[in-house]
């Protein structure tokens, strides 16, 4: 299924490159100091999760060092996706709100297919991402601090009560204040136990993957679908990030991909140095979050399991937030009624509860199946509305 499905992007994404003529792949950096970022910050938040860090680990683990070059490419490649989903969720937005929904209702003035996209973004982001972050945070929780489930649900009831009073503006507000220092804090102590170990960056580790056909096919498929997963790539988030943009339509895109980028390549490479680092001379174990815990506990001692500890708890929150903002938002603009708002707000709560409860396994089961519809329906929108741009 995944296999189709990722030919199926790669041939769509190159085909919307050479149509874009690759203008997709080029920002300044300079036009966008000055703009506002609440849009970058929000898709940033939607983005950055616990998954940034894992899904980085995991990935290069299974597919070796090679996936982390396809991620790059493939990332870059799926600017063209990114672009278009930009442009539409910004050209259709209503009251600075926008997302699949409101590109296929007021694009392709198709009502029902419009609903069934809007009930999946809320189901897979605003539920079923949320599962998995307060499933990954509970976990180092557990295993780090040995603090128990009971007083870790305690605390995200008491946290997602305060969440669920803020309003969609004070959402925005919240994530412009915490995104940028998350993301320079993180980039910082990278940066710098990097530069104090580089002596021990074992390169040879690296370029080993390379020399294994079977290294490099692995690689490229789960290259790929890391790209896709960490770009939620035709999920929403994108087109809904970019409705949110105060700035022109131009900006707005731009705002997209520079996320992509620092996402996809930065994040990335940061990640898989200081697992280049930890694997010159230790045992590399099976479970993904117990590697990334022994990486910052191994190159940073005690700092580097509270440090890992608050970079996951600002990742889950950010990204927490954005799920509510996505959902909210949606609900407000549909069905402004206190009947629908409370319902939404009580399934929330549920689902980051399940999270801490469930098994990751079985979230991502279902989560597997929804995503898969989703990008199948956005792509289909984005399909056809560039095509019909092109009869006009």
């Amino acid at each position: 299924m995944w296999t189709i499905l990722i030919i199926y992007l790669l041939i769509l994404s190159f085909f919307l490159s050479i149509k874009l003529r690759f203008k997709n792949y080029r920002i300044n950096i300079k036009e966008l100091i000055k703009k506002d970022k609440t849009s970058l910050f929000l898709t940033l938040g939607t983005k950055i999760g616990v998954g940034s860090i894992i899904g980085t680990a995991s990935s290069i683990l299974i597919g070796g060092f090679s996936s982390l070059i396809w991620i790059i490419i493939f990332s870059v490649l799926f600017t063209s996706l990114i672009y278009y989903e930009s442009y539409y969720g910004n050209k259709y937005k209503k009251n600075n709100i926008g997302g699949p929904y409101f590109i296929i209702k007021y694009g392709l003035n198709k009502k029902t297919l419009s609903t069934i996209s809007l009930i999946l973004l809320i189901f897979v982001y605003s539920f079923f991402f949320q599962m998995i972050q307060f499933n990954t945070i509970s976990y180092i929780l557990i295993n780090s601090l040995k603090i128990s489930k009971f007083i870790i649900i305690i605390i995200s009831l008491v946290l997602l009560i305060v969440t669920l009073n803020l309003k969609t503006n004070d959402i925005l507000s919240v994530l412009n204040k915490i995104v940028p220092y998350m993301c320079v804090f993180f980039v910082s102590v990278c940066i710098f136990v990097i530069i104090k170990n580089i002596n021990n960056i074992n390169l040879n580790i690296f370029f080993e993957d390379f020399n294994s056909i079977k290294s490099i096919f692995i690689g490229l498929v789960i290259g790929v679908k890391r790209s896709i997963f960490m770009n939620e790539i035709l999920i929403g988030t994108t087109s809904t990030g970019a409705a949110s943009d105060k700035n022109n339509i131009n900006i707005s895109i731009k705002y997209q991909i520079l996320s992509t980028y620092f996402i996809s390549i930065i994040i990335t490479i940061l990640v898989a140095l200081l697992l280049l680092i930890y694997m010159n001379g230790n045992v590399i174990p099976d479970d993904y979050n117990l590697l990334i815990n022994n990486v910052f506990d191994n190159l940073l001692g005690k700092f580097g399991t509270y440090f890992l500890l608050i970079i996951y708890l600002l990742f889950g929150i950010t990204t927490v937030l954005s799920g509510y903002y996505i959902g909210l938002s949606n609900v407000e603009f549909l069905k402004n009624k206190k009947v629908f708002i409370l319902l939404f707000k009580l399934l929330f709560i549920i689902s980051c509860i399940l999270g801490i409860v469930l098994k990751n396994n079985y979230i991502w089961k279902y989560l597997d199946i929804l995503i898969f519809i989703m990008i199948i329906i956005n792509s289909y929108s984005i399909i056809c509305l560039v095509m019909r741009n092109d009869r006009k």
